[in-house]
């Protein structure tokens, strides 16, 4: 059992590791000691509003760094937050208030009449990332301020058994029941976690609300054990947002409840990529959803678990595998400092026998706030053995794993809240004019609760269905109302005269319907489309263009698909927060129409803005070689030159992009070019490879659409070919290399057979490129420009060994075996990615070969954010400019700060960000940097052919689109490639590219096997 307290906890991680990140709150990071130091001023300023020990504190804050600060600050006075959504009905905030403390804190803006006494943290904005000790204007760190602190009262004395949280139950039979919960029962959690990989390395999404337990382990999991925590601007947690953190922020651990899981998993199951674990549980998990998730992402880990929050979390937890699909899933074994029984009454019941499961052990709740015969009531000692009794049944397996099955009582689990459904019929019984009230649960397969449907009889004229509708959302949380509400002059009865609850059930479930409805709102205008989406998510057709979302039986998880869907079918980002704004079908297409998407025409396609600079480049160059993307191999075996002819017009008629024209005769736009590209066979005479470097080589023709060509050399030896592709930089980059190739390998392989190619996966188009440029559209991109502005001014020019004119050079050094595996684990100590260490290194190396300490470093920056983009062949890229320090005391974690400050300010393109510099004397908009850096980590572009053997052809030289370029390239064999142009020293090349290895071993040295 834990003597400790989580803050006291948290301040030795702070001590241990002061300037690791603690919070990443939009673009501003949260290091432990701000942190630490911040929460320590808040705890002064409750001492000094008499917050004492064993309080309850009411906090009504949005989620953000304030609110983490704000938390700790509670814990450390020794008193316990209940973290309140302000949103709530109002006869619930005078419940909750009668139950906490008199003072709340609340945030600016938050008017509420329910607490006798308010106090508001203010926020402002200092930098959070390096504050110096001894500078006095650094007292707020974290850019949390409680007003003029006076000094810091001495420590509390707190133990693991000490009330630190309070969560909220559902509250519907009107006062919500308070669930008091000690230190111990998080604590238990974070210390050698079996189920998660909490460490220094962890990245985790604030995805739960504040007020639900699993909060607790997704903010205290990670600070407890030295991770970081990213807090959401937008909740809750969509597909797109999920993948804009993962790309961004390199968030790796994941919890969704049940229903969210199974929503992702329908909606974009490839959102979850990049991530290591993902967590789910509050319902029973959909054998189906599991299955889709393992085959689509076999390597990250999937864990199921079980807990009332009674039980703080998770007090069962299971590995999902493929073994697990074929019946229910389990929900698991008991997680450290937990006891778990399966009891007929007070008697054990055997392996195999089903029973009431109860719960022991550190996790336990402390009781319920101020209702002491239901904590006697649902915590009960058995044979010297404080247990909490779940109402949930089960079983035991042999081996101790446990099963589900059911509930004992009314109580339902529905929006990962558990509602009991008596309860909600006496609330519905004390609205007047209600006779009789009847809520009917309706069951998915999987036995999860989808809907309640409440049947009720009026006792007198003008109490109907929106009238009892409006009573009970002034009553009742959102997620324990119900979905459906239907007036009967009389209830259904059995032949002896009691309620015919199968008739009843039956009529439910007519009412509830999944998937499309029976017929569906046509026509072609925006509002059609919206309320087709509205019908489709509601499964109903009669849907009502001018009442709200929500009104019309619609979900909190309802929401969050609907916004999903429309956002694909519109090409843009359209937050959750926006269907508040705009509830209605007419509304929504109102907002929709007032912001046009980019036009769908197909003779008018926009460009991105890496797209328009290799045009305008193509436009000035009378031979623009530079901009090409090669790739060749050597060809042995029974190849034949047809069926590859043929799978190359089907690539070209696949991939849009691939056949466009780009001119800037008007518009800066692209249009339909060439119906199809042609297989160049030629001879190669005494030289193959010149052959078809020659033929590769030749100047690309955009304005006619010639974007591409291939060509396949015959040598003179028997079945041995050499092929290879040229694409312009204007619709290629990394991502597509793989794509073109397994294309061009599966075409192949069908026009064999003499078929047409069914290729496993949609490839994408112009639409999805018109959604991330829609999402462009949405993101602040003043307020980019002014950081950009601020950040690169006075960027002094690096000076490279130059020559008057020579031939680019290429330097390939492989890593040695484990190499990379270290370089990952000393990213994970310090809490950052390969990136990261890629541009220390350069920085040094760049600092040794130059003498210069401050300079830019060029870094493509993917915009593959959205399902449909990873099929897309085009260049979907923008870039950032890393401004390098390596002269300051700790440069790895300074170029840490500079990545995630420009990975966070990526949205404006980047020839934008030039023009924001402002050349002076009419000096040319350059780029701001002569060395790019990447970490190449997109899968190999194998070309598997059948028949033959296809062997990847390096090539000799690489052309950059920079003086420099540095790349890590991570797939099969893991090398530092670094190429140069013609205008830079080749000594250059081979001497940065000797540093920066060196450089990087020693990073990787410590963690090395």
């Amino acid at each position: 059992m834990s003597t400790e307290a989580i803050h006291e906890i948290f301040r030795r991680r702070a001590a241990a590791r002061p300037d690791a990140i603690a919070v990443v709150d939009g673009t501003r990071r949260v290091t432990y000691r701000a942190l630490d130091r911040a929460s320590d001023a808040i705890a002064a300023e409750l001492a000094h509003r008499a917050v004492q020990p064993g309080h309850i504190v009411p906090v009504l804050l949005p989620p953000g760094r304030l609110l983490v600060a704000t938390l700790l600050g509670v814990l450390k006075r020794g008193a316990a937050y209940a973290v309140i959504d302000p949103g709530w009905p109002r006869q619930r905030l005078r419940a909750i208030a009668a139950l906490c403390g008199p003072t709340a804190l609340v945030a600016p803006g938050v008017e509420t009449d329910a607490f006798p006494r308010t106090w508001t943290p203010a926020a402002d904005d200092p930098a959070a990332d390096d504050p110096a000790d001894d500078d006095p204007a650094a007292d707020d760190p974290a850019g949390v301020t409680a007003t003029v602190a006076p000094p810091a009262p001495p420590p509390v004395p707190v133990g693991g058994a000490d009330p630190a949280m309070v969560f909220f139950t559902s509250g519907t039979s009107g006062p919500p029941k308070a669930v008091l919960t000690p230190h111990r029962a998080v604590l238990r959690l974070t210390r050698d976690c079996p189920f998660a990989p909490l460490g220094p390395a962890t990245v985790m999404p604030q995805a739960a609300p504040a007020p639900w337990d699993a909060f607790a382990l997704e903010l205290w999991g990670v600070l407890l054990t030295g991770g970081t925590s990213v807090q959401l601007g937008e909740r809750p947690l969509t597909p797109g947002a999920l993948r804009r953190l993962i790309a961004a922020e390199g968030a790796n651990v994941l919890f969704l409840t049940t229903s969210l899981f199974h929503l992702f998993t329908d909606e974009d199951i490839d959102s979850f990529r990049g991530l290591r674990c993902v967590m789910t549980g509050g319902e029973v998990l959909s054998p189906a959803h599991a299955a889709r998730f393992l085959a689509a992402h076999p390597d990250i880990r999937l864990v199921n678990g079980y807990g009332p929050v009674e039980s703080t979390v998770f007090a069962l937890t299971h590995d999902v595998s493929a073994a697990d699909l074929g019946h229910d899933i389990p929900v698991g074994r008991p997680v450290p400092g937990t006891t778990v029984h399966v009891l007929a009454g007070d008697t054990p019941c055997a392996p195999g026998e089903t029973g009431e499961l109860c719960l022991g052990g550190d996790g336990l709740a402390l009781g319920y706030v101020g209702e002491p015969e239901l904590t006697a009531r649902s915590f009960v000692t058995v044979r010297g053995e404080r247990l909490y009794r779940t109402g949930d049944r089960g079983r035991f397996s042999e081996s101790g794993v446990f099963r589900f099955a059911g509930r004992t009582d009314r109580q339902v689990k529905i929006r990962g809240h558990r509602v009991e459904l008596s309860a909600l019929e006496r609330t519905a019984h004390g609205v007047a004019g209600v006779a009789r009230a009847e809520v009917v649960p309706v069951h998915e397969e999987t036995g999860n609760c989808r809907a309640l449907v409440l049947y009720f009889r009026a006792a007198r004229p003008g109490c109907g269905e929106r009238e009892l509708a409006a009573a009970l959302r002034e009553a009742l949380p959102s997620y324990a109302r119900p979905d459906l509400i239907r007036e009967l002059s009389a209830f259904p009865l059995t032949d002896n005269g009691k309620l015919d609850g199968a008739r009843l059930r039956a009529w439910a479930r007519a009412e509830i319907t999944w998937g499309a409805p029976s017929a569906a709102p046509a026509g072609d205008s925006t509002a059609d489309r919206v309320a087709a989406a509205f019908a489709a998510v509601l499964g109903r057709w009669d849907v009502d263009p001018d009442v709200p979302f929500l009104a019309q039986g619609g979900t909190s998880l309802d929401a969050v698909r609907l916004c999903t869907r429309l956002g694909a079918a519109h090409q843009r980002v359209i937050p959750v927060s926006q269907l508040s704004r705009t509830p209605s079908v007419t509304a929504l297409a109102a907002w929709l129409e007032d912001r046009p998407a980019p036009p769908a025409d197909p003779d008018q396609v926009p460009l991105t803005p890496a797209q328009l600079s290799f045009l305008l480049a193509h436009e000035d160059s009378d031979n623009d070689v530079q901009n090409h993307c090669l790739l060749a191999w050597r060809i042995s075996g029974a190849l034949r030159p047809e069926a590859l002819a043929a799978a190359v017009a089907d690539v070209h008629r696949r991939h849009p992009y691939l056949g466009l024209r780009y001119d800037l005769d008007g518009e800066p736009v692209a249009s339909p070019g060439a119906a199809g590209t042609t297989l160049e066979i030629v001879a190669g005479g005494e030289d193959p490879r010149a052959t078809l470097e020659r033929r590769l080589g030749r100047p690309l023709a955009l304005r006619d659409g010639r974007v591409w060509r291939a060509v396949l050399v015959e040598t003179d030896r028997v079945q041995q070919w050499l092929f290879g592709v040229n694409v312009h930089h204007i619709a290629f980059d990394g991502w597509s290399e793989h794509l073109v190739t397994s294309d061009l390998a599966a075409a192949y392989t069908a026009r064999l057979a003499g078929a047409a190619p069914a290729f496993p996966t949609e490839a994408g188009g112009t639409s999805a490129v018109g959604e991330l440029l829609a999402g462009l559209q949405a993101a602040d991109l003043p307020a980019q420009r002014a950081y950009w502005s601020a950040t690169l001014a006075d960027l002094p020019d690096l000076d490279l060994p130059t020559v008057p004119s020579g031939r680019p050079a290429l330097r390939q050094l492989p890593l040695r075996a484990g190499e990379l595996s270290a370089l990952d684990r000393a990213a994970a100590a310090a809490g950052t990615g390969r990136l990261t260490l890629l541009l220390t290194a350069l920085g040094a190396a760049l600092r040794e070969l130059t003498g210069g300490d401050d300079f830019g470093v060029g870094v493509p920056v993917s915009l593959r954010g959205t399902t449909a983009s990873t099929g897309v062949i085009s260049c979907l890229i923008n870039t950032v400019c890393v401004r390098l320090r390596p002269d300051g005391p700790d440069p790895l974690r300074e170029t840490a700060s500079a990545v995630r400050a420009a990975l966070a300010h990526s949205d404006l393109p980047f020839p934008e960000v030039v023009r924001a510099l402002r050349p002076r004397g009419g000096a040319a908009r350059r780029p701001p940097y002569r060395v790019l850096a990447a970490v190449q980590d997109a899968p190999s572009p194998r070309l598997p052919l059948p028949g033959a053997v296809a062997e990847p052809l390096r090539p000799d030289t690489v052309v950059p689109p920079a003086d420099l370029a540095v790349e890590l390239v991570t797939a099969d064999e893991p090398l530092l490639r670094v190429s140069s142009a013609g205008t830079v020293d080749p000594r250059c090349t081979d001497r940065l590219a000797g540093e920066v290895r060196t450089l990087l071993r020693r990073l990787a040295e410590p963690f090395a096997d």
